[in-house]
């Protein structure tokens, strides 16, 4: 009995102790749930975007864009902590318009933040622009003796009079930081060594990628491997994220090689962040889904990133779980993968692209019809009558193209009665779609009706996937 007062008044203690909102630290694992309007402990829009996190003793500060005025312009970079990783407390604005006189009509994109242990400084780098363009292509530099700010604003500059837009910092195992930042148009991705203060440029080390066109870098390290991970250029909207690996900063870098789908989920890399905890250390990519029209209600994606040797993937969770204390990190599947090497079949097909490439697991295999006739349906056969509960589908994007495909979800338990299960064709969303749905089939029927290229009228697109997954369960 004594035991279990002593106990009682333990977590008492700790309760007090707290700050308020927070969540210890060894809690519970915690589901995280992707593309949704992601709220704070004040059940406020979390403003977060193309930031970092960065851990400080037992808590997690996120740094990032405060978008909620729907402008590329800078209103602020947000600070929110947590202990657990999804429950997160407003703290501050670290940086704000009213920092210094340069804020005042300026872009503000990509916060960093690291820590340097001989200065006792916590540094922030971000792109900086004049509020009316892109022509500056400045990095700036901001510091603060506590995690949370204020920060002081320290000036813009170009990083060896080098042009710089879409950036990252990195703070390698033996205390030293490094820049990397596209340069020359985005066409050039640089590196540079950080003087030993954070504050400046120490040296120009060698050009990771030259021509490649290439920003929205974010990088990792585990063991002695580094992974590097990119976005094409394509504005607001997804493309195909890329990754090479390296043995040293310095290079040489391996061949840019494809992850995830090619609209990355719908996504651009923001960050990775490792989750050190009691059993395992965790890698976890965080990609903003924006939305150009409105930049506040810009989403985030949380997803497990396998690192092995020299190589990195990516697969889609509509729910990850997430457990700081132990640095576990798994996706939630919405039930089996039912569809993965089943039987398929097409409208049409060429022959070089038949319907199984749709759904063989590769993403980068696709189905294509053989004419550009609308609508146009695939299909496959599960085999047996399964519940069906959620449809993703990777849908035929290059770089950013910008064209959203109207279509329905289609089921049969016999390949000749069919049912509308969903119908998306008031869909708005590029690249890649999740749907949930409840029937029982054993034939699932993807009927692209169309695709509209609202910047491009005149449907010139031929039906094509690049993959589909069906998960559910059995009766």
């Amino acid at each position: 009995m004594k035991k279990s007062l002593n106990m009682l008044l333990v977590v008492v203690l700790v309760a007090i102790l707290l700050p308020l909102n927070q969540t210890p630290a060894w809690a519970a694992p915690q589901t995280i749930a992707n593309g949704t309007a992601w709220k704070d402990v004040n059940n406020a829009s979390l403003q977060a975007h193309a930031g970092s996190i960065l851990k400080v003793g037992d808590t997690y500060y996120w740094y990032g864009e405060d978008k909620i005025h729907n402008s590329a312009n800078f209103k602020a970079v947000t600070v929110y902590s947590s202990t657990n990783l999804k429950n997160w407390t407003w703290r501050s604005y670290a940086l704000t318009t009213a920092s210094d006189p340069e804020l005042q009509s300026a872009k503000i994109e990509r916060p960093k933040v690291i820590y340097n242990e001989s200065t006792q400084q916590y540094v922030m780098w971000a792109h900086y622009e004049d509020g009316a363009g892109y022509t500056l292509a400045r990095v700036a530099v901001a510091t603060s003796p506590t995690p949370t700010g204020p920060f002081t604003y320290r000036g813009s500059f170009r990083p060896n009079e080098n042009a710089s837009r879409d950036m990252t910092l990195f703070k390698d195992t033996d205390g030293q930081a490094y820049l990397v930042s596209s340069s020359n148009n985005n066409y050039d991705l640089l590196m540079y060594r950080l003087t030993p203060d954070y504050l400046g440029i120490a040296q120009q080390m060698n050009t990771v990628y030259q021509g490649a066109h290439r920003e929205a870098p974010a990088i990792a390290k585990k063991g002695s491997t580094y992974y590097l991970i990119t976005s094409g250029a394509s504005g607001w909207y997804p493309n195909q994220a890329m990754y090479s690996t390296a043995t040293n900063l310095n290079g040489p870098w391996s061949e840019l090689k494809p992850l995830g789908n090619s609209s990355t989920f719908y996504t651009q890399p923001a960050f990775i962040f490792p989750v050190q905890g009691s059993s395992a250390t965790s890698y976890v990519y965080v990609g903003d889904r924006w939305n150009p029209s409105t930049l506040g209600d810009s989403r985030y994606v949380w997803l497990p990133l396998t690192l092995n040797g020299t190589t990195a993937s990516l697969d889609y969770y509509d729910s990850i779980s997430l457990d700081a204390a132990t640095g576990a990190v798994n996706g939630i599947s919405n039930g089996t993968l039912l569809s993965q090497g089943k039987t398929a079949t097409a409208q049409t097909q060429l022959a070089a692209s038949p319907a199984t490439y749709a759904n063989d697991g590769n993403y980068q295999s696709k189905w294509v019809a053989s004419g550009a006739t609308w609508p146009h349906w695939w299909k496959v056969d599960l085999g047996a009558v399964n519940n069906i509960k959620n449809v993703q589908i990777s849908w035929y994007m290059v770089n950013g193209s910008e064209a959203f495909y109207k279509y329905k979800i289609e089921t049969s338990t016999d390949n000749v009665n069919w049912t509308v299960a969903l119908d998306r064709t008031g869909n708005t969303t590029y690249g890649f779609t999740s749907d949930t749905l409840s029937a029982q089939a054993r034939y699932v029927r993807i009927n692209l009706v169309d695709a509209d290229l609202w910047n491009n009228p005149g449907n010139w697109y031929t039906p094509q996937l690049w993959e589909v997954k069906v998960f559910g369960s059995g009766l």
